[in-house]
C-alpha cells in the first residue's frame, strides 16, 4: 500500500464510480481497477461494493478512507515542509484582532527589503498559534494578552483600551465606559468574552450579548448591519471599511488589553525573527 494508492482509492470514493475517477486522474479505468483489486488482496479485505450507479463502501472501506485522508494531508504536510526548508520562510502567526498591526508600513518596507524571503501567515485565536508555535509550524506570532507564558518568549507591547462601535442609531459617542451600555446589544468576540463579563458583573449588570464571534473583522460586519454594538481593540479599527460606523474608546482600565510577540523558549532566534521584533520597539531595551 502506498499514498498514490490512497489517493486512487480517495478518488474513487469521492467520485463514486471508477469510470468517473479514472476521467478526474486523466488515466484509463483498466489500471485505476487494478491498483484497486492490489490495495483490497493485500489489505486482505473488499474496500467498495461496486453498484450499478454508485460505489458503496464496506465497513473496512469507511475506515480506509479516513485513515487515507489523514495520510495524504500528512503527506502533503510533510511535502511542503520539506520544500519549506529548502528556501527562505518566515511563518507568521497573527490573531484576527492584530491583523491590521500586521499591515504597517514598517512591516511593508521588511517585506521589500528580504527580496529572497518568503512569508507564509497563519490566521487564529491566540492559543491556536501558541499551538503552532510549540509544535514549530510557525516561527513567530502575534497575539493578545492575557496568555500562558510558561512555554514561550513573550515581547510585550503598550496595553490599549477597547473601543465601542455602532451605527449612529445607537448614539455612543458620549458613552465612554461599558457602564453605559448596559441595556445595549453587544457584539463581542470569543476571545474577550469572560474578560468583558466579569467586568460588567462586577459592575453590577449583566451585559446583553446579542453576538459572539470568534473574528473581529465579522464583529465589524454585524455592526455595519445595525445589530448592535462591537467591543473591539483600539488597534482593531484599522480593519474597519464602514466609514458610516461610529467609534468611541472606553475608559475601563479592566478592559485594557495587550499585543505580544511570541517565540519558543531556550531557543536561539533568528536573525530575520529578531530583526522583525525589533520592528515594534524603539530600542532593544524595550524588548527585555
Amino acid at each position: 500500500m502506498n499514498i498514490k494508492q490512497l489517493f486512487y482509492f480517495k478518488t474513487i470514493v469521492e467520485e463514486g464510480t471508477i469510470s468517473k475517477a479514472a476521467e478526474v486522474l486523466h488515466m484509463a479505468q483498466p489500471p485505476l481497477s487494478m491498483q484497486l483489486k492490489q490495495l483490497e488482496e493485500e489489505l486482505g479485505t473488499q474496500l467498495l461494493k461496486r453498484g450499478h450507479r454508485k460505489v458503496e463502501l464496506t465497513p473496512e472501506g469507511k475506515l480506509l478512507y479516513k485513515r487515507s485522508l489523514q495520510m495524504i494531508d500528512l503527506h502533503e504536510l510533510i511535502y511542503h515542509e520539506i520544500k519549506d526548508s529548502q528556501q527562505e520562510v518566515l511563518r507568521i502567526g497573527v490573531t484576527s484582532s492584530n491583523s491590521a498591526f500586521i499591515q504597517q508600513e514598517k512591516v511593508n518596507q521588511y517585506i521589500k527589503k528580504h527580496q529572497n524571503l518568503s512569508f507564509r501567515i497563519h490566521e487564529g485565536t491566540t492559543y491556536e498559534m501558541i499551538d503552532l508555535l510549540l509544535a514549530h509550524s510557525i516561527d513567530i506570532a502575534i497575539v493578545r494578552t492575557p496568555f500562558d507564558e510558561t512555554q514561550v518568549k513573550a515581547y510585550h507591547l503598550a496595553h490599549e483600551p477597547m473601543i465601542a462601535l455602532a451605527k449612529p442609531q445607537y448614539e455612543i459617542s458620549h458613552k465612554q465606559k461599558m457602564l453605559n451600555f448596559q441595556n445595549t446589544p453587544l457584539i463581542i468576540h470569543q476571545r474577550y468574552l469572560p474578560l468583558i463579563t466579569d467586568h460588567c458583573l462586577n459592575l453590577h449588570f449583566n451585559p446583553h450579548i446579542k453576538i459572539t464571534s470568534d473574528d473581529c473583522r465579522t464583529s465589524l460586519i454585524w455592526a455595519s448591519h445595525g445589530i448592535g454594538v462591537a467591543i473591539i481593540p483600539q488597534s482593531a479599527l484599522a480593519l474597519n471599511h464602514d466609514q458610516s460606523l461610529v467609534s468611541t474608546i472606553l475608559e475601563d482600565k479592566e478592559l485594557y488589553t495587550g499585543i505580544s510577540l511570541i517565540t519558543r523558549k531556550q531557543e536561539d532566534i533568528d536573525p530575520r525573527i529578531l530583526e522583525f521584533i525589533e520592528l515594534f520597539f524603539s530600542n532593544k531595551r524595550d524588548m527585555i
